[in-house]
């Protein structure tokens, strides 16, 4: 399969998996985790941004579909993950749980060389994960909140924006009459212009869920988005770049645009990282020109020798 600009996405609407497993995590949590696309291909696991959920990628990832054996799944309080508590969400609990998740696919579908294909958030908590280089045979890396070792001036940026960026989101609106009301807030925001058609509405299908006394809420709560966002520097000073043990693909945002969330990724002076940043694009990258985030995981598993078949 390639994926090129101007081929012709199909519709965001989600199709149903060819299987789902449960994957208990060490707190007695569990999550489902979604197989998609073909078995023989090699084997992707791929998840989303914090706030976010994997299905709200769906124009990015169903252009992998063909090719790919895709192994889906939300971060725990995320998307079709159950909610848990706020003193459970945290960035270490995301890196135990990819080392869960990945060991009840192994148990499920077989072991075999595994991907990770991650974006913002769930690339630091693969990143830190003790047993990254067994686990994964290489890395796809969608804006990661990472700095070259060294760069204490850029550990200060980061955790300047996301201090800002925490705070922006614990007075955001709760709660929403409806799924319109939440689509068109998302169209105002100076950070979301750039989505492709119909990815706000996928968005209001996939980050709310229905509350009791009427209305939608976030599946994700304000203020496990914003403790997250405030605990992203701290972690990311663990992790030097040039030395994760595998093959590493970095996708970064286009660095002469605005940006809303954190400054974009550029380790560019990492001398073992694939690294390039995407022009026109801001951390939502797979949400603006998915077909070329597409094309590029495709180019790099593809140099690695994991082309899926055509």
């Amino acid at each position: 399969m390639t994926a090129a600009r101007g081929h012709r996405l199909p519709s965001l609407a989600v199709p149903r998996a060819l299987t789902v497993v449960s994957a208990k995590l060490d707190d007695g949590v569990s999550v489902p985790v979604r197989r998609y696309g073909n078995p023989e291909g090699p084997r992707l696991l791929i998840s989303h941004g914090n706030g976010l959920a994997i299905d709200a990628y769906f124009p990015y990832w169903s252009l992998l579909i063909e090719g790919f054996d895709l192994m889906l799944f939300d971060l725990r309080s995320h998307g079709q993950s159950p909610p848990g508590c706020i003193a459970g969400h945290t960035i270490p609990a995301f890196s135990k749980d990819l080392e869960a998740i990945g060991q009840t696919v192994d148990r499920h579908f077989g072991v075999r060389p595994r991907v990770g294909v991650f974006h913002s958030v769930s690339c630091l908590a693969a990143a830190l994960s003790p047993s990254l280089g067994a686990a994964y045979s290489a890395l796809v890396l969608f804006d990661p909140p990472l700095c070259p070792a060294g760069m204490g001036i850029a550990h200060r940026i980061l955790e300047s924006s996301c201090s800002r960026a925490a705070a922006r989101t614990r007075i955001r609106v709760r709660r929403f009459q409806s799924k319109r009301e939440f689509v068109d807030l998302v169209k105002m925001q100076p950070a979301m212009t750039r989505l492709i058609p119909g990815v706000p509405e996928l968005m209001a299908r996939t980050t709310l869920r229905a509350h009791g006394q009427g209305g939608y809420v976030l599946r994700c709560l304000p203020e496990q988005e914003a403790n997250i966002l405030e605990s992203i520097p701290r972690y990311s000073r663990l992790v030097d770049p040039d030395l994760l043990p595998l093959p590493v693909k970095v996708i970064g945002a286009d660095p002469h645009l605005p940006h809303h969330f954190f400054p974009p990724c550029n380790l560019s002076g990492a001398r073992f990282v694939d690294f390039e940043s995407l022009s026109d694009t801001t951390h939502l990258a797979q949400l603006e020109r998915p077909e070329e985030c597409a094309r590029v995981t495709i180019h790099f598993l593809g140099r690695l020798g994991l082309s899926g078949p055509t």
